[in-house]
Parts: structure tokens; C-alpha cells; sequence
């Protein structure tokens, strides 16, 4: 059952990585992928006492006083608002993935290298698998829905690949995936799928391109001291990628609305980029619209909270904070929470639960980086390198969820509670020297000797 739940894992992060809303429909209603794997991983836990016991320990506890405060405000609002409570409570009730994870990998270490092995084949394919499903969704192919949903198969939105776009260029950056073999056989056209993709986002989405960009200079700016010549060719070859990119969009694409208003050029990035902090004269894409309708909302939010009566418990778990703030956007009120999540938690949790989600936030930032030094200190390149692709992993997800409705849905919350449990699961394994030489085997780098206190396999 152990191993179920982790193919389960793997299955329901790739789905939302390549198909986005249209996959969160996959289950059978209320329960959709998220939460039917989420039950078996809390079947996994009381079959496992010591998984539950563990979900107390150093450092993932952090997370609890968010938690519990976030239950606080979810309870009183259930009678009233009931579904609606619980779908908005997703947006915390998804750290049990965290716990699970975590409290998994204290019982097995092996469990933590068998998902970093399931990465590395994800970030060698993920370029290329998420192509036809952008070239499907921007000529608006008519595909089929699950069950129960009118929303097509293919729904992506474009932040969120951004996002995962980051995670895969920074682990391939960083030497965790490459071997000479895959650069001479694969490089090429990894390369260009990913700058094929990375123009479809930044054309697109604002917080996706900020998100990518961030990410891959904290890389870098990482690497710096010791950059080499693979990363130089990686470098040369997106660069030159990019060009060709601008070439075409130029020439074909600068006159074609592939993307919802917003042109597929390298004008169009130029805009949504500065758009992040100017007020800019081209308004393509209606972006400059879009930035002042955000900022008036997350004003408002501030107002009612921070200077106003929902300072301490804001206005709970299960509202529809788009309409009674005035900023409904659909007839079917579909939109409930600001384009903003750390604003959503204020907005429903008040100031003290933006200091519970801060203090976590930091928490994870300060052990994953202390863990890093050490490892830098210790010799421990290898995992090293993995705690930077963590951390810069990490914060594309809070950059994108600054831009967007992103962790209050599974398509973004499941994963980055996963990497919140990976991460600090990822410090406790590094803390058992027994355990360390086998990231270099989940990585494919090497042979190593197993040792007896922690097999590679599953029990």
C-alpha cells in the first residue's frame, strides 16, 4: 500500500503538471484525485502508528501553528457555507501531504530518493510532454472532459507551468540530471522545447515569467563560483533557442491571438514583463487593466484587515471573497479568492494568520539553506546542489501564487505542500550520513554501496 500511494503521487503531480484543471476533475464527486489519494495516504498513516508520531517532529512542525490557527477559522463557517468552506480550506488542508510525506521518509529513507528519482525523469520529459498539450489547448482543439466536468481535458494555465518550467531547467542546471550521454543524445532539443515553452508562458503570464526568471538566476547566482562548460552550452544553446523563437513569433505568430487577448511576441513579453512595475503606454493584452483591478482588490483586503474589524480572524474559510468585495469577475461566481494568495490568507485568516504563514514560510527557507551550507561545507556537492533546487523550486511557487489563484486549488497546492514535505524531509535524511551516498544512485550518477541501515527499497 505504501508504494500504491507513492505511484498515486507521482501519477496526480504529473497529471496536474501536463493537464491542469482539466485532470483535478479526474474522481468521483466530491472526491477527485486529490483528496482519494490523500485518504489512502492517511490509510497508509494509521496502519503505520509511526508515521502519525512523526508528523510532530523537527522541522515539519512548523507548520502546525498555521494550521491550527486556519482550522479555527474554517469550523465556524461550516454550517453556513458547507462544501464551499471545505473547498476553500483546501488551500491549508493540503500540508497533510506534507505530513504524509515527511513521516513517510523518517520510516523510510528510501521512499525520499525513490520521488527524487521520479523527478529526474519528469524534468528530462516535462518540456517535451507539455508541448502538445499547449499547441492543443492554444488552437482550441475540442477535447473531451472527465465525468461531471464541463472543463476540457487540457486546461492549463500558464503561471503554473512557468512554475514547474523553473523546477526542471534549474534541476537540469544545477548537474542533478545530466550525463554526457543525454547531453549529446537530448540537449538540442530539451533546449528548444523549453524556450518553445518559456515563450508561450512569458507571452502569456506575468507571474509564470517572473517565476522562471528568479528562479533560474538564484541558480546560477549558486553556481556562479564554479559554472562550467556544460552550463555555458546550456546557456549558449537557449540563448540562441530564444532568438529563434523571436525570429518566428515575429514573422508568423505577432499577429495570431494564440494566447486568450495577449499575442504570442516578443513584444507582448516585453510588456507583461514591465507591466510587473510600470504603469506601461502599450496596453496589449489588456495587462495594465488587469494590474490596477488586482491592486485595488489586495488595497481593499488591507483596509478590512490590517486597518479594519477582521484584524484578527479575517473573514474565514468558506466566503466568496470576490463578490462581497465587489470584484466578481463571472456571472457563475466562479472566482473566490484574489488573484494573490498570501492575500487570500489574509483576507480569510486576518494578521495573525499572514504571521503564521510567514513564520512557516521562513521556517522552511532557514532550515533548507542551513542544510545547504552544511552541505557545501561538508564536501557534499551532490546535495548541495539539491537543497538550492528545493529553494529556488520553492520560490517560484510563492512568486506565482503573488500573481495568481494558485495554492487554493490541487493544481498548485499539491504540489508545493509535496515539495513543503520533501524539503524538510530532505534536511533529516542529509542529518544520516548512512543515507547520503544514495542520492548520487537516485540521481543516476554512480553506483553506490547500499548501506544496511537504510536499503533502497521499500519495506
Amino acid at each position: 500500500m505504501l508504494r500504491l500511494f507513492i505511484e498515486l503521487i507521482a501519477f496526480i503531480f504529473l497529471g496536474y503538471t501536463l493537464l491542469g484543471k482539466g485532470f483535478a476533475y479526474l474522481g468521483i464527486p466530491p472526491l477527485y484525485a486529490a483528496e482519494l489519494v490523500l485518504l489512502l495516504g492517511l490509510l497508509v498513516a494509521l496502519l503505520n502508528p509511526s508515521v502519525l508520531r512523526r508528523a510532530f517532529a523537527w522541522p515539519v512542525v512548523l507548520v502546525w501553528p498555521f494550521v491550527f490557527w486556519s482550522l479555527l477559522q474554517t469550523l465556524p463557517y461550516l454550517g453556513e457555507y458547507g462544501l464551499n468552506a471545505l473547498r476553500d480550506a483546501a488551500f491549508w488542508g493540503y500540508s497533510l501531504f506534507a505530513f504524509l510525506i515527511f513521516g513517510l521518509v523518517l520510516k523510510n529513507h528510501a521512499v525520499f530518493f525513490i520521488l527524487i528519482r521520479y523527478y529526474r525523469y519528469f524534468a528530462l520529459l516535462f518540456p517535451l510532454l507539455i508541448i502538445p498539450a499547449i499547441v492543443l489547448q492554444l488552437l482550441k482543439v475540442p477535447l473531451p472532459s472527465l465525468p461531471g466536468s464541463t472543463v476540457p481535458l487540457v486546461a492549463l494555465k500558464f503561471g503554473d507551468t512557468g512554475v514547474h518550467l523553473a523546477g526542471v531547467v534549474v534541476f537540469v542546471l544545477l548537474g542533478l540530471v545530466l550525463s554526457w550521454r543525454w547531453a549529446v543524445l537530448h540537449a538540442p532539443l530539451w533546449v528548444l522545447s523549453v524556450t518553445a515553452v518559456f515563450g508561450f508562458t512569458a507571452s502569456a503570464n506575468r507571474g509564470g515569467t517572473l517565476s522562471f526568471v528568479l528562479a533560474v538566476m538564484l541558480a546560477l547566482a549558486s553556481l556562479f563560483p564554479r559554472i562550467n562548460g556544460r552550463v555555458v552550452g546550456l546557456a549558449i544553446g537557449g540563448v540562441l533557442s530564444l532568438v529563434v523563437f523571436a525570429l518566428i513569433s515575429l514573422t508568423v505568430l505577432s499577429s495570431t491571438q494564440l494566447v486568450g487577448s495577449r499575442p504570442v511576441s516578443v513584444e507582448q513579453i516585453a510588456t507583461n514583463l514591465l507591466s510587473i512595475v510600470l504603469q506601461t503606454e502599450n496596453d496589449a493584452g489588456n495587462v495594465n487593466a488587469n494590474r490596477r483591478w488586482r491592486l485595488m482588490w489586495w488595497e481593499k483586503i488591507v483596509g478590512y484587515t490590517v486597518y479594519g474589524p477582521y484584524f484578527w480572524t479575517g473573514k474565514g474559510y468558506g466566503i466568496n471573497l470576490a463578490t462581497v468585495d465587489g470584484f466578481q469577475v463571472d456571472k457563475e461566481q466562479s472566482l473566490r479568492s484574489p488573484h494573490n494568495s498570501h492575500m487570500t490568507v489574509l483576507a480569510r485568516s486576518g494578521v495573525p494568520g499572514l504571521a503564521l504563514w510567514l513564520l512557516m514560510l521562513v521556517g522552511w527557507a532557514w532550515v533548507v539553506l542551513k542544510a545547504r551550507w552544511q552541505a557545501a561545507r561538508n564536501g557534499d556537492y551532490l546535495w548541495s546542489k539539491l537543497f538550492v533546487w528545493l529553494f529556488c523550486y520553492w520560490m517560484a511557487f510563492l512568486v506565482n501564487a503573488s500573481f495568481d489563484v494558485f495554492l487554493e486549488g490541487p493544481m498548485g497546492g499539491v504540489p508545493f505542500w509535496l515539495l513543503m514535505g520533501l524539503g524538510f524531509a530532505a534536511v533529516v535524511v542529509y542529518a544520516n550520513p548512512a543515507s547520503r551516498p544514495l542520492l548520487g544512485r537516485a540521481l543516476g550518477q554512480g553506483a553506490y554501496p547500499t548501506p544496511s541501515r537504510q536499503p533502497y527499497v521499500l519495506s
